[in-house]
């Protein structure tokens, strides 16, 4: 990828850290363990690389099934982890009812979704698709009570990865109007207060947000 140059500062407000730019830890992940009974259910739903996670708790069988998968990201964490048999979708969850789709309504699936959730799909899938979709959380994100006290120039470029990222950013620091803002999809861009713009990454991805983000920045890759 080669050496960034950046005029301006790039804060990543997330969960995990990304190579060249600032990391504001905001969030935690608190991972649940529900009896889930893998074997009354023919395919698995993840909406984050969190709940396949969260599964490392539990029995292999799950891997076995057929797992579809918000985005090819997501996507990618699952095959990482060993499952097979996996399919994505466009990157949101309005996308997963018509995956599902695919597979016919005989089919019975398991949601492995947090606490807090962005999108209806769920209800959607059951309601308007008659898919059997049942729902475990597995995962709740809280803010990190130890993410303050890093300064945030007036110039910076902040990229900001869920709602929950939001959330807990303003908790602890100020959005200024000086700030340029980068959201990874448009739920996120969404849950942003009132009166501030933001520029969404092409792809609902953290590499394709921060990549804008330095783009705007003026990041000179050599």
């Amino acid at each position: 990828m080669g050496i960034r140059r950046v005029v301006r500062p790039v804060f990543l407000v997330s969960k995990t850290p990304y190579p060249g730019v600032i990391h504001i830890p905001v969030l935690s992940i608190r991972f649940l363990t529900p009896p889930i009974d893998f074997s009354q259910y023919d395919g698995i739903v993840f909406t984050s690389k969190q709940g396949i996670e969260a599964l490392h708790n539990y029995d292999v069988e799950w891997k076995e099934l057929q797992c579809v998968c918000v985005s090819e990201p997501t996507a990618e964490h699952a095959r990482r982890a060993g499952v097979a048999n996996v399919v994505a979708g466009n990157g949101y969850g309005e996308s997963l009812p018509d995956v599902l789709g695919r597979f016919g309504t005989r089919k019975r699936w398991i949601y492995l979704r947090p606490e807090t959730v962005a999108s209806d799909w769920a209800e959607h899938a059951r309601n308007e698709k008659g898919i059997s979709v049942d729902e475990a959380i597995v995962y709740e994100t809280v803010c990190n009570a130890d993410s303050g006290g890093i300064e945030v120039p007036e110039d910076a470029v902040l990229v900001f990865t869920s709602p929950s990222s939001v959330r807990c950013y303003l908790e602890r620091y100020a959005l200024l109007d000086t700030h340029t803002v980068v959201a990874i999809g448009t739920t996120t861009e969404k849950s942003l207060p009132k009166g501030i713009a933001a520029r969404t990454s092409a792809e609902t991805s953290v590499s394709s947000a921060v990549k804008l983000a330095c783009e705007i920045a003026g990041a000179d890759k050599k």
